[in-house]
This record gives structure tokens, C-alpha cells and sequence, in this order.
């Protein structure tokens, strides 16, 4: 049962209303999220016209920019090595578009998903070494890639590492050693004695900033205007990976974010245009959804289903109708992965409801040789979404078992795999999430040790869902909506405002959507008001859900207008435009029974 919290944090409001000229309401979800003070407030509500931090504070980003001017002035082959998300795919091409306007020999390499896996190899270190590569350079992984930097340096390769991926460690007793790779430069704001303000950029962003660095030290190289031009549209990219590799949308990457998201329908990159006509989004102001829901998993469709390079080579395009042809391919992958994934899903979820028949299960441990491995880490966070449990999703690989996990709060999923990375092959993450590979003999002991080593609590093994304020369905107007609009972007750290409103009335209900899959409700609070109601999450959940608190007799005469039943809701507010007018409506996130 989710455990409603309404915030409530101090704050002077007639002050912020004041000072900002906005509603209650809004100066309340300021308050929510810390921004108690006039002037703080002014800060966040005008992103796009802060200043990014300096790049010469990252830790390393200054040797970074004299080792790749120095190969850049000497011609000597650069190779980028990249990884085939969104993150990894936007690094390696701000850094291959950066390279190139200053002449730079340079190519790059992102290893498929399948046959190598994460990050870089001994296959890629081999063929650089053919290839006669003088400098290797990462982009979002190298941190664990101890052995094959090992080999490149024996080689006689110079190798930069800009990652942003936790360091690997050792823990003995109270004491944790930290195990950086034998790289001549490591850039990553995890890393020990790091001095960068905000420590959780994505990897796109910590390449991005090595280029600020580089292209200061290369001031005679080039146009200073172009160069100035690039930088700012290069915020593109890295606005894109942050959203999608779920950075916290606050500090500095706030701002990167709305800089990025505002200049997409109008920079000269012919890949993004085109991305972005395919969703009919040319005309749109391009939001975080949009950039984290519908463009950005194209790329990563291209990653799990075919190559990522067909993300980069779009992102590369330089031809209007073949950037269009290209961006519909990565659309239709992507149409083709949420179908696939859908249908893992089920498969997933009725196996973890089989393993949480006892109610003794804290960890999910699930396995779908079917399942297409690049699919696993999407499914692992449905199911734990719909479970709120820590979840490991295994699919068999072409030479083992491989699987990714996506965790809770109160559980480290990297801390937890730590401490059994003897059943692993290989294994990685963050706390909220992880990738691991494994010998298919240890999938039972892995589930063991896990869930006896859980720990959880009831109070960690309950979700909370966190309310902004209590709004009455009278308020939502065009004006709520467009000071609303000022929060924005939304993301994690920053997530998009939920109201709540008990004891509503619902006296009607509909099945739309092309396959009857989604809600329309005729809602009224108790002041009064009348508002329509969309659910478009789970149609066939609410609906059991009503049969069960009210029976099955009275969810038929709702369908029918003919009765009424009370409910309190969490939404988001909205407008719905008909025939030139706009009328209130609500977007319903979660329900549950008013109780008198």
C-alpha cells in the first residue's frame, strides 16, 4: 500500500507571492522543493539564463585538454571510444564534432551491445593498436576498464578516461581503497579529491566539459566565433543524455537541460530536426518528456535492437533527406522495442507474483532466457514499479547468463552485487541500478544470498507518493497552467507537480484509446466543480480495483452515468482544448478510497 505524503515545508508564501507574482499554489511547490528565498527562486524559474560552472574546476579536465591538443597539433590518431546508450552515443559525438572543427584525426568506436558489452575491451584496445590509434579516448565508461587500459599503455598508447560511472573499490574493515584505472588522465566527478561543484553530470556532460577546457587552450586553432557556436549547440546533446541517463534535473543541470531542450528545434544539427518531425514536434517547445520518453529512447532502440551507430550516424547526417529516412528507422526500432517489451513484461511480472506468493521475497531475482538481453533493464523497472521491489531481470546471452537490476530507495543495488561479485563474471552500476553478467548455475544462489542479505524494512518496502499541495478543481486555469510551465523542465530531482483532492465524486466512466486501454471520468470535488479525469496508466487495474471496494454491479452503472462512487486522487492538472476553448481537466496518478 503507497503511503500518501502531503509536503508541507516552511516557507514564507505571502512573501514569494509578493516578490514573484505568482499564485499560492505555485509558491508552494517552490517551497516543496527548497526554494524558499525571492532571490533563490528568481534563479530557478530563469535557467536558460544562468551561468554554466566553470570546466577548469573538474578534477583532471585541464590535463585532459593539454594531452588532446597536444595529439590535435601533431596529427596523431585519436580514436573515441563510446557505449551505446543515449549517454554514451551524444558523448562520442560532441566529442568527434569538437575534434573534427579543430582538425583533429580522429575516429571513433562504440562496442555492440551484444558481442562485446559494456565499455571497452581487449578487442578494441587489439584493433586500435592495428590501427596504429596514438591516443585512446572514453567516453562514458573506462572507469573499470583497468585491464584493457593496462594493455593500451604497454602498447604505447596515451589513454583519456572521462567517465562519470562510480569508481570501482575494495572495502576491508572501515577502510575503502578506490581502484582507478592506469590511465594517464581519469575525468570522472566520482573519482577521489574531485573539486567540481555538482558531482552527478552524466558522461555526455563531463565530455563536454573537457571540450570547454580544450577548446580555451586552443585558442589559435580555428574561428573563436565558430568554435563559441558549437559549444552552445553541443548543449543539445549532453541537455538529451542528461534527461535520459536520469541525472537529477537541479543545479548546473538544470540549466544544461533548458539551454539544451530550447535550442533543439532550432540548431543545425539535421539528425535532432528530423527526430523531432518524426514525433511531430517541430512546432513544440521540446520538453524533458519529449527528450527522455519519445526521442531519446530512439537511440537506445538502435543500441539494444541493431547498432548504436545508426544513433550516431543520424546524429552525423548532414543531408536533409537521408537524416529523415534515418530518423524514421531509429522511430520505427523503437516502435518495435515497446512492443517486445511489453511483452517481456508480462512474462515478468507473472513470474515474480509466482516468487512473491510466500510474501517472503524482498529482492526479485528474475529469469527470461527469451527475453532479448538489451530489454532486461527496461523490464526490471517496470517490474519494480509495479511491485516496488528490488529487481534483477536475467536473459540468456550468446555465452552466458546476463541481466540488469534497477533498485529502491534504501537499497544499493552496486553495494549489494559488491558483496557477492564472486557469482559474477562481470557486474557494475549505480545504487539504483546495475548490470551484471553471470554463469547460469549461480542464478539460484545469487537469488538466495540476495534476499537473505536484503535487510529491508517495512517502512523501505513501502512507496510514498509525495503531494505538493491540496488544489481545488476550481483553480486550474490557463494562468495556473503558464506559471506552472515555469518550473519546468521536469526530472528527477525536480519532478512535475502532484496535487491531491479527497472525497471526489466520480459519476461516469469511459473506455477510450484505441484499445479501449485507457480511462475518461467525469470527476466533481466536493466544492462543487466538475472536470473530466484521464487515467492512462493501468485501465483494467482501476477498474478491478473499483469492483473490489464497491462490487461489480456499481462499476457497470459507472459506465453508465448511472450512479457515484468517492474517491481521493492524486493528479496533474491540465487543459483541454475543443472548437478555440480551453476547459480544466486532470491527469489521475494514483487513486484509493476516500474514507469518511
Amino acid at each position: 500500500m503507497t503511503e500518501w505524503i502531503l509536503k508541507n515545508k516552511k516557507a514564507d508564501l505571502e512573501q514569494l507571492q509578493r516578490e514573484l507574482g505568482l499564485s499560492k499554489t505555485v509558491c508552494r511547490v517552490l517551497a516543496n522543493r527548497g526554494i524558499t528565498e525571492p532571490e533563490q527562486a528568481r534563479a530557478y524559474l530563469q535557467p536558460k539564463q544562468a551561468a554554466l560552472y566553470d570546466a577548469g574546476l573538474l578534477k583532471n579536465a585541464d590535463a585532459a585538454g593539454d594531452y588532446l591538443l597536444r595529439a590535435v597539433k601533431e596529427k596523431r590518431k585519436i580514436r573515441i571510444i563510446g557505449d551505446y546508450d543515449v549517454d554514451g552515443v551524444m558523448a562520442t559525438f560532441l566529442l568527434y564534432k569538437a575534434l573534427c572543427a579543430l582538425g583533429a584525426s580522429v575516429d571513433y568506436r562504440i562496442p555492440d551491445r551484444i558481442a562485446d558489452g559494456y565499455g571497452m575491451n581487449m578487442r578494441m584496445v587489439e584493433e586500435a593498436e592495428r590501427d596504429g590509434i596514438a591516443l585512446l579516448l572514453t567516453c562514458d565508461n573506462g572507469i573499470a576498464a583497468a585491464e584493457p587500459i593496462k594493455k593500451a599503455k604497454k602498447w604505447g598508447m596515451e589513454v583519456v578516461v572521462t567517465d562519470h560511472h562510480e569508481i570501482p573499490c575494495r572495502t576491508e574493515g572501515n577502510t575503502v581503497t578506490y581502484e582507478l584505472p592506469p590511465a594517464d588522465v581519469v575525468v570522472n566527478p566520482k573519482q577521489p579529491g574531485e573539486t567540481y561543484p555538482q558531482t552527478g553530470i552524466c558522461g555526455a556532460a563531463v565530455a563536454y566539459k573537457v571540450v570547454c577546457v580544450l577548446y580555451e587552450k586552443a585558442k589559435a586553432i580555428g574561428s573563436e566565433a565558430e568554435k563559441k557556436q558549437l559549444l552552445s549547440e553541443l548543449l543539445v546533446p549532453v541537455a538529451f543524455a542528461t534527461v535520459c541517463d536520469v541525472m537529477e534535473v537541479t543545479g548546473e543541470n538544470r540549466i544544461i537541460v533548458a539551454k539544451g531542450l530550447e535550442l533543439a528545434n532550432t540548431c543545425s544539427n539535421k539528425g535532432i530536426r528530423a527526430l523531432l518531425e518524426a514525433y511531430d514536434l517541430t512546432e513544440k517547445t521540446v520538453s524533458a518528456y519529449h527528450a527522455g520518453f519519445l526521442v531519446g529512447p530512439c537511440f537506445n532502440a538502435a543500441g539494444r535492437l541493431d547498432t548504436a551507430l545508426l544513433g550516431l550516424e543520424l546524429l552525423l547526417c548532414e543531408d536533409e533527406v537521408s537524416a529523415k529516412e534515418q530518423a524514421l528507422r531509429l522511430k520505427e526500432l523503437n516502435d518495435v522495442r515497446k512492443q517486445m517489451t511489453v511483452e517481456a513484461t508480462k512474462e515478468a511480472i507473472l513470474q515474480a507474483e509466482t516468487k512473491m506468493s510466500d510474501g517472503k521475497v524482498q529482492v526479485l531475482v528474475l529469469y527470461l532466457p527469451e527475453c532479448h538481453e538489451s530489454l532486461a533493464g527496461i523490464v526490471a523497472g517496470r517490474v519494480r514499479e509495479k511491485f516496488y521491489l528490488p529487481t534483477i531481470v536475467l536473459t540468456k546471452g550468446e555465452h552466458c547468463i546476463k541481466g540488469s537490476g534497477r533498485s529502491i530507495e534504501g537499497y544499493s543495488m552496486f553495494e549489494k552485487l559488491s558483496e557477492q561479485k564472486e557469482l559474477f563474471l562481470a557486474f557494475g552500476g549505480h545504487p539504483m541500478a546495475a548490470g551484471l553478467s553471470l554463469e547460469e548455475k549461480n542464478i539460484p544462489e545469487l537469488e538466495r544470498r540476495l534476499n537473505e542479505a536484503a535487510g529491508l524494512t517495512q517502512e523501505e518496502l513501502t512507496p510514498k507518493l509525495y503531494l505538493d499541495a491540496v488544489l481545488p478543481f476550481s483553480e486550474i486555469s490557463e494562468e495556473l497552467m503558464e506559471q506552472l510551465t515555469k518550473l519546468e523542465p521536469y526530472g528527477n530531482g525536480n519532478p512535475k507537480p502532484v496535487f491531491a483532492s479527497s472525497g471526489v465524486t466520480v459519476t461516469g466512466m469511459k473506455r477510450i484509446g484505441k484499445d479501449g486501454s485507457f480511462l475518461r471520468l467525469q470527476v466533481k470535488d466536493r466544492e462543487g466543480t466538475q472536470v473530466t479525469g484521464l487515467y492512462f496508466q493501468d485501465a483494467d487495474g482501476l477498474e478491478q480495483y473499483l469492483t473490489e471496494e464497491f462490487g461489480g454491479e456499481q462499476v457497470q452503472r459507472l459506465y453508465q452515468g448511472r450512479t457515484a462512487v468517492s474517491l481521493t486522487l492524486a493528479f496533474s492538472p491540465s487543459l483541454d482544448e475543443y472548437r478555440g476553448q480551453k476547459y480544466p481537466q486532470i491527469i489521475i496518478d494514483k487513486y484509493k478510497k476516500y474514507v469518511y
